[in-house]
């Protein structure tokens, strides 16, 4: 029988390769994109459609309307997301609103929208997290906190739903080579401020954003690992993929006074 899968973010970066992944593997895909006409795939499987993920009350009529097109989704990936970047004592509350609200709430809200779903196929949910929910680095304090965000909601609704046999799976992911930097670049040009008290070291905050592109793993290679971690059995909670991840997250492990130091002088804190 061929099952559904839906993919957010899918019109580039990981979201594209997990779409042609799961298309390689002979599932029906609902591939979400604020403009799918941006999607640069074709097949007969394949189901291009608008979601906007500032919009929850719209989800559940549009599962209803995802069910009708292509049957019952089994399989969920939250991977819609962006990063905002720069000193977080300085963020616009309404910036770091937008980001947790993309990262952490939409999925959550769509989780719920497709619940019905899940339970009936004995689906799986898919949230892709990172590393940064484990590791905080200066001026990526907003996104960083959406993502741990995740993971904590990840941990809870895994145990919560056990008992009705959909399985949550949390991806904690590296550097993966997308537009994820030029776009948390360019949210950075548009949000950081001529008087910061960072203003003295700005090629810093700018080099975190564009951090994730340095050595970054191809998008298609972590997309093939993450769908197989997805639809194997027995799977594992937690899914380490990408450049860096566990490295990172063993650095994430130090005392914190030495963490401390090596971040401060890593980000250019020590020249202010």
């Amino acid at each position: 029988m061929t099952r559904t899968a839906l993919v957010t973010g899918a019109s580039a970066g990981l979201g594209l390769a997990l779409t042609d992944a799961l298309l390689q593997r002979d599932f029906r895909v609902i591939a979400t994109s604020r403009e799918p006409s941006r999607i640069p795939l074709h097949h007969p499987n394949l189901h291009k459609v608008a979601l906007d993920l500032d919009d929850p009350d719209s989800f559940p009529a549009e599962a209803e309307r995802w069910q009708v097109l292509a049957g019952p989704v089994s399989l969920l990936f939250n991977n819609a997301g962006y990063g905002q970047m720069g000193p977080a004592i300085e963020l616009d509350w309404k910036v770091l609103q937008q980001q947790l609200h993309t990262n952490t709430v939409a999925p959550l809200a769509l989780a719920q929208a497709l619940l019905p779903q899940l339970i009936e196929t004995g689906g799986t949910i898919v949230n892709i997290g990172s590393v940064s929910a484990h590791l905080t680095t200066p001026f990526a304090g907003g996104y960083c906190a959406s993502k741990s965000a995740l993971h904590s909601l990840n941990d809870a609704i895994r145990r919560e739903l056990a008992p009705f046999g959909v399985k949550v799976q949390c991806v904690m992911a590296g550097g993966i080579r997308s537009d994820f930097g030029k776009t948390a670049r360019e949210q950075l040009d548009r949000t950081f401020s001529e008087q910061s008290r960072y203003r003295k070291i700005l090629s810093h905050i700018q080099e975190r954003a564009e951090l994730s592109q340095k050595n970054g793993s191809p998008a298609e290679e972590v997309a093939d690992q993450i769908v197989n971690a997805a639809i194997q059995r027995p799977q594992q909670p937690y899914i380490k993929v990408a450049s860096g991840a566990r490295q990172l997250y063993n650095l994430s492990r130090l005392p914190h006074r030495v963490l401390d130091r090596i971040l401060s002088k890593r980000f250019g804190l020590t020249k202010l």
